[in-house]
């Protein structure tokens, strides 16, 4: 429970500074922006625990309009974090692309969020290497990560600008193949998860823009198909972290102001290779919370707290004395903690994007060996990274 109450806490990057409160913009901004910044990135340290590495770097933003910018980050990180087997070591270097959006701005002051993938690069990462005298040695890896968070921007005039934020960064570590006696062999990858912060300044060259007039998108109602990739960490001994397609639909309801009921339902029809107790086959999704945001012109921007469930059709349930193994349903809860961008092509036409770190809390089993009920603990909380595209219609 305090795990779960610190991951709600970490949503800067979702709406728990939203206002419904008529607000002033500020009067101007640039097509570019240029920005340096000292950042800190969370990482496992000598003593298992985990230790903010200090580092620095720079930042590019393409103003699409005052509120929506394309953004690039770059940041490296020189001090020499713990080697761990496929996970992490020595410096860091991360780099992101993608999207920020105003939620809230005012003369000073602006509220925003971050969706943006990239890259999570360390230089001397842990591997198995049959030839080194201890068995392992080290090498570069480069791993997927979503960069997701939100931060706060302050305006000294309309060049300069003062900035802090926050992020989630779950990465994906690919599979290592690890030999077991017998000729048989693991696959062992996860999904991992950081945090990071930064503060820094950025500068707006080039001619003043005024912003442009705003208006509300209409429609309480919102429904309409989904598709999805996540990636996710299997739990059977030959899977390892597997990327799922998958399919489904969504629905939204306007209740309040900026705040919205919504849900994903998806089925991600790919069986696995092997079970374990708490996961195997396909893996059906429900995802029941808020969204909220913004809707203005063309375009809304949305942050994401959404409890729910992922539901496995076959997972490990017995291994009988004669080694057969039976299985059955596991349901476990899930928090899908992210954002959502979405364009408005027509007067009904929604087009959605969604990014999410979706945790899972798998529950203990009991798992029938032989004819003894054995409990099997679901472990620590798992992350998946998912990303979703869709089209809608509102009403």
């Amino acid at each position: 429970m305090p795990r779960l109450i610190t991951n709600c806490l970490r949503i800067p990057r979702l709406f728990l500074l939203l206002s419904p409160l008529p607000i002033f913009a500020q009067d101007n901004y640039t097509r570019v922006e240029f920005g340096m910044q000292y950042s800190t990135v969370r990482l496992t340290n000598e003593d298992l625990g985990a230790t903010n590495y200090s580092g620095f770097g720079g930042r590019f933003d393409w103003n699409l309009n005052r509120r929506l910018a394309l953004e690039s980050q770059l940041d490296f990180f020189p001090e020499h974090a713990l080697p761990m087997l496929t996970i992490q070591g020595g410096q860091t270097l991360q780099a992101v692309f993608g999207v920020r959006a105003k939620v809230i701005q005012t003369r000073r002051l602006s509220v925003f969020g971050l969706i943006r993938p990239g890259l999570f690069h360390f230089t001397d990462v842990l591997y198995f290497n049959s030839s080194s005298a201890t068995g392992f040695a080290e090498r570069p890896e480069t791993h997927f990560a979503l960069n997701l968070g939100g931060g706060i921007e302050y305006y000294l005039n309309p060049r300069w600008i003062l900035r802090a934020d926050i992020e989630g960064n779950p990465y994906r570590v690919p599979n290592t193949n690890v030999a077991i006696p017998g000729g048989s062999a693991l696959s062992v990858g996860k999904i991992d998860d950081t945090t990071r912060f930064s503060f820094g300044v950025a500068y707006r060259p080039g001619t003043l823009i005024e912003n442009e007039k705003e208006t509300n998108v209409s429609g309480k109602w919102e429904f309409g198909p989904l598709f999805s990739t996540m990636f996710i960490a299997r739990e059977g001994p030959t899977d390892g972290v597997r990327t799922e397609p998958g399919f489904g639909g969504y629905a939204s309801y306007r209740f309040y102001h900026i705040f919205y009921f919504d849900s994903d339902v998806l089925y991600f029809p790919r069986g696995t290779n092997s079970s374990g107790p708490h996961d195997g086959g396909e893996i059906l999704q429900g995802l029941f919370g808020l969204k909220g945001g913004i809707r203005r012109n063309h375009f809304g921007i949305f942050g994401k707290v959404r409890p729910g469930f992922n539901s496995y059709s076959q997972a490990l349930t017995g291994i009988s004395s004669a080694g057969q193994d039976s299985f059955g349903r596991s349901t476990n809860l899930v928090l899908d903690l992210g954002g959502i961008v979405e364009f408005y092509p027509g007067e009904h036409g929604t087009l959605r994007l969604e990014a999410g770190d979706t945790h899972i809390y798998f529950n203990t089993r009991d798992v029938d060996f032989g004819g003894t009920a054995v409990p099997v603990g679901g472990g620590k909380l798992q992350h998946s990274i998912q990303l979703i595209v869709g089209y809608g219609w509102r009403f």
